[in-house]
C-alpha cells in the first residue's frame, strides 16, 4: 500500500476517500443503467467489435479455429457442465464463453499442443529394449510341468 495509516486520524481520512470514490462509482454505474434504452446500449456495447467493426464483421474475418471454438465451446460447457442448469445460466454461459473464444485462434492452439507435447516428452517413458533374445528352455509357456 503507498501510503501507510499511522494514526487513527489517517484511518478516518482513508475511510473518508474509500467512500468518495464509492459514490462516484455507483453514480456511474447509474447513468449506465439510468433508462431501457441505455441499458439496451450498455448490453449491445458487449457485442461490439475492435474498433469500427461490427459483431457480424468481426465473425466474418475469424480464424477457423475460432470461428469452430465459438460453436464448440458453448455447447461443450452446456451439455457437460452445465446440464441440470436453467435457462439463463446456460444463456450466461454461452455469452461469456463465446467473449472467450475470441481469444482462441490457430497460433493459441499451436502453443498448447506444443506445450502438451513437450510435457510427454519430459516424461521420457522408458521402453522395454527388446534387442535381447528370450531364453527358451524348450518349455512351453503356460504349460503344466508336474
Amino acid at each position: 500500500m503507498a501510503n501507510s495509516i499511522k494514526t487513527f486520524a489517517d484511518l478516518q481520512e482513508r475511510i473518508q476517500v474509500l467512500r468518495l470514490k464509492t459514490e462516484v462509482e455507483e453514480r456511474v454505474i447509474a447513468e449506465k443503467f439510468h433508462s431501457p434504452a441505455a441499458t439496451f446500449s450498455t448490453i449491445l456495447s458487449l457485442f461490439k467489435g475492435k474498433g469500427n467493426q461490427s459483431f457480424l464483421q468481426e465473425i466474418i474475418h475469424e480464424d477457423f479455429v475460432t470461428a469452430i471454438s465459438r460453436f464448440v465451446l458453448p455447447t461443450l460447457l452446456n451439455s457437460v457442465f452445465f446440464r441440470k442448469s436453467n435457462f439463463i445460466i446456460k444463456a450466461l454461459v454461452t455469452l461469456f464463453s463465446q467473449k472467450a473464444a475470441k481469444n482462441i485462434d490457430s497460433n493459441v492452439l499451436t502453443d498448447v499442443v506444443s506445450k502438451v507435447k513437450s510435457f510427454f516428452q519430459k516424461l521420457n517413458f522408458k521402453k522395454k529394449d527388446r534387442s535381447q533374445p528370450v531364453k527358451d528352455y524348450g518349455i512351453p509357456p503356460y504349460s503344466e510341468t508336474y
